[in-house]
C-alpha cells in the first residue's frame, strides 16, 4: 500500500456539487477600524485638522461646504427630505504625511481583501469630504458608476465627537448596519461595499461625522478582464440549507459532516478570519446555511494516520527515534511499502468556534461516512512519515498522517452526541455552558447532562482511546460535575451520578464537592447514597471516608447517623484488635471502632 486508504462519504455529493460552485471569496461589504499616526489633512479655507476634529473647524467646514445633491434616473437634485448632508469637494481636501500612504495602503488592502479581489490591481480614488451634522441623513439608495472601472465605495470616517449615523447596507436577503463612532483620536472606522448595494446613512443623533468617500476602481488594462461583482450565493445559502435540514431530520445521516479546506493552515493561526479563496468563501456560505438550519459550524484540524509493518524500497527516506530525516530525495510514499495497518486513528482537535475562540473540545473521532469532499486527499503526500529500520527479530515499521484543517458541521441538537464521542470530559465545558446561561436554556442543559451522566460510566472503555490521545475523565471531572449538577439545582442527576459513577471510583478528591451537593440532595437523600459511598469505599480509602464523615459531622441533624453507622460498619473489615491501618485518622480512644462510634453517635 503506498499511500493511506481514507474512505469518505460518496453519499454527500449533492453537497458536494453546491459547494464546488463556490469559489469566489469576498463579503458584499468590509468593516474595521485602524489606530494610525493620524495624516495632514487640510481643507481649503479651513486649515489643517485636529483630531477629534473640534466644534469651531466642524463650524468651518460647513461654511465651505455645499448641501449635496443626489441623482434620480439623469437628474441631480438636491431634497434634504431625501439626503441630508454638507459636501466638500476632493480637489479642496489635501492628505499627506510620513505614514498616510502606508496606512492608507493597508486600509485599501483589508478592503480588497474582505471584498475578495484581492486578485485584482484596485485603487481608491477620492472623491468627497461629507459633513452630517446632528439630524444629518441619507434614504436608502445604490451609488453609480462615478468613473470607469468603479466597482464598490471606500468610507472613512474621521475622529469626531458623534453618536448615530450608521450605515446599514442590504444585499440580496442579508443586511449589516456598521456603527461609526469615532471619538478616539488617532483611530480611524472604514466600511466598504460593492456599488449594487442598497444602502443608506442612519440620522446622526449627537454631534457631527465627517468622512470621506473614495471610489474604489478596478483596473481593466490588464489581459484577463474580470469584471467584480458582488459575491453572491444566495442560491448555494438556500440549497445547502435545505440539504442541512434534511440532513438533520435523518436518523440515517453521520453524526457530523467534515470538509476539508484546500490551503493548508497552522494550528496557532487557524481562524475563520485567516481563511482563504474558496475556503472563506465556503465557509461564509456554510455559516449563513448554518444559521437557518440549526447547526453549528467550527473549525478544526484533522489528523488521519496509520502504523503498521513495511518493507523498504531503498530509497533515502530511513527515520528513527533519534533521528532526523535521511533523505536526499523528495521524500515522496515510494521509499517504503506498508506491508500491514496494525493501527489507525482519525480524530479532530484544535477547534475554533465561529468567533475564532477556542473551543475546549478535545479530541473528537471521525467516525465512518463523515469526512468530505471525496477524494480530497487521494493524490497528496502524507503531511508526516517515519520508517524505523528491522532490528533483531523485528521487521521495518513504518508511521504516517496527515493534518489538515477543516471545516466541521452537525446539527445543534446533537451538540451532546458529538462531543461525548470524545469522551465526557469533552462534552463538560458545553454542559457548563449551558448552566450559566440559566433558566432560558434549563431543558437542554437537563438533556445534556442526563446524556452525560448515562455516558460517564463506560467512559473509559472507548475504543482507540489512546491512539486519538483522548483522556479518560479523572478525579477532578468527576468533582467538577458534581459541582455543574449542583448548580443546575438537579437532585436526580446528582444522586445518580454519584452512585453509578464516584462510588465505583471514589479516591476522597471529590469530598468538597460531596458536601457543597448536600444543599440539593437534601437531608435524607444524602444520608442514603452517602452511606452506600462510605460502606463501599471505606476498606479502601479509610482516610478518605473519614474526612468526609469529619466534614458531614459538622451538621447536627440526626440522619446523619445513618453515614456513621456505614463508616463504623466498615472498620470491622479493616481495622485489627488492637492496630489501624496506616494513614487511617486516629480519633480518641484505643479501639477505633468504637471511638469512631461515639464521635457519630452510633
Amino acid at each position: 500500500m503506498k499511500s493511506i486508504e481514507i474512505e469518505y462519504n460518496r453519499e454527500l455529493r449533492p453537497l458536494e456539487a453546491i459547494l464546488s460552485d463556490v469559489t469566489h471569496p469576498g463579503e458584499f461589504f468590509v468593516a474595521g477600524a485602524m489606530e494610525i499616526p493620524m495624516p495632514r489633512m487640510e481643507v481649503k479655507g479651513v486649515g489643517a485638522l485636529s483630531f477629534p476634529i473640534p466644534r469651531p473647524q466642524i463650524r468651518a467646514l460647513v461654511q465651505h461646504a455645499t448641501r449635496a445633491p443626489y441623482g434620480r434616473g439623469e437628474e441631480t437634485i438636491i431634497d434634504t427630505s431625501v439626503r441630508n448632508v454638507w459636501h466638500i469637494d476632493s480637489a479642496s481636501v489635501k492628505i499627506g504625511g510620513k505614514s498616510w500612504a502606508a496606512s492608507f495602503g493597508s486600509i485599501v488592502s483589508k478592503v480588497t481583501a474582505g471584498l475578495g479581489c484581492s486578485d485584482e490591481t484596485v485603487s481608491a480614488e477620492l472623491y468627497k469630504m461629507l459633513v452630517y451634522d446632528c439630524g444629518g441623513f441619507f434614504l436608502p439608495h445604490r451609488d453609480t458608476e462615478k468613473t470607469a472601472g468603479m466597482f464598490g465605495t471606500l468610507v472613512l470616517t474621521l475622529p469626531s465627537f458623534h453618536h448615530g449615523g450608521a450605515l446599514r447596507i442590504l444585499h440580496a436577503e442579508r443586511e449589516v448596519t456598521i456603527e461609526s463612532d469615532a471619538n478616539e483620536p488617532s483611530e480611524i472606522s472604514f466600511a466598504a461595499f460593492y456599488s449594487d448595494c442598497e444602502h443608506e446613512v442612519m440620522p446622526v443623533r449627537e454631534g457631527v461625522r465627517v468622512c470621506l468617500v473614495y471610489n474604489l476602481i478596478q483596473d481593466r488594462t490588464k489581459s484577463r478582464q474580470r469584471i467584480l461583482k458582488t459575491p453572491n450565493y444566495e442560491s448555494q445559502v438556500v440549497g445547502t440549507a435545505l440539504f442541512l435540514n434534511d440532513f438533520r431530520s435523518s436518523p440515517q445521516t453521520p453524526l457530523k459532516i467534515v470538509w476539508l479546506l484546500d490551503h493548508q493552515y497552522s494550528p496557532a493561526g487557524l481562524s475563520f478570519s485567516s481563511l482563504k479563496g474558496a475556503d472563506a468563501a465556503r465557509a461564509r456560505v456554510l455559516l449563513q446555511a448554518a444559521d437557518r438550519a440549526q447547526c453549528v459550524v467550527h473549525l478544526g484540524v484533522v489528523h488521519i494516520g496509520e502504523t503498521g509493518a513495511a518493507e523498504w524500497d531503498g530509497g533515502y527516506g530511513f527515520y528513527d527515534d533519534d533521528e532526523e530525516q535521511h533523505d536526499e530525495g523528495e521524500g515522496e510514499d515510494d521509499d517504503f511499502t506498508a506491508v500491514t495497518v496494525d493501527d489507525s486513528w482519525q480524530y479532530l482537535d484544535e477547534w475554533r468556534d465561529r468567533d475564532d475562540r477556542p473551543a475546549a473540545f478535545g479530541h473528537i473521532p471521525i467516525a465512518k461516512g463523515e469526512l468530505i469532499p471525496a477524494g480530497a486527499l487521494d493524490k497528496e503526500p502524507p503531511d508526516e512519515k517515519r520508517l524505523t529500520e528491522a532490528s533483531g527479530n523485528e521487521g521495518a515499521t513504518y508511521e504516517r498522517s496527515y493534518h489538515r484543517a477543516a471545516l466541521v458541521l452537525w446539527p445543534a441538537n446533537r451538540m451532546t452526541d458529538v462531543l461525548l464521542k470524545g469522551g465526557v470530559a469533552a462534552a463538560m465545558p458545553y454542559l457548563k455552558q449551558l448552566t450559566a446561561r440559566g433558566k432560558s436554556v434549563r431543558g437542554e442543559a437537563i438533556a445534556a447532562a442526563r446524556r452525560i451522566v448515562k455516558a460517564w460510566p463506560a467512559d473509559a472503555q472507548q475504543p482507540d482511546r489512546f491512539a486519538m490521545g483522548i483522556p479518560a475523565a479523572g478525579a477532578a471531572d468527576r468533582a467538577g460535575m458534581i459541582s455543574t449538577l449542583v448548580d443546575m439545582n438537579a437532585p436526580g442527576l446528582v444522586e445518580q451520578f454519584i452512585r453509578d459513577t464516584v462510588i465505583p471510583t471514589y479516591d476522597g478528591t471529590e469530598n468538597a464537592s460531596l458536601i457543597d451537593s448536600l444543599s440539593v440532595l437534601g437531608v435524607a437523600n444524602a444520608s442514603v447514597v452517602l452511606s452506600a459511598l462510605v460502606k463501599a469505599r471505606m476498606p479502601d480509602h479509610p482516610a478518605e471516608c473519614i474526612e468526609l464523615l469529619r466534614n458531614l459531622s459538622g451538621d447536627s441533624s440526626p440522619s446523619f447517623e445513618q453515614v456513621a453507622k456505614a463508616a463504623v460498619a466498615g472498620l470491622d473489615r479493616i481495622v485489627g484488635q488492637n492496630s489501624e491501618p496506616d494513614g487511617f485518622p486516629q480519633f480518641a480512644g484505643a479501639n477505633g471502632r468504637t471511638s469512631a462510634a461515639k464521635r457519630f453517635g452510633s
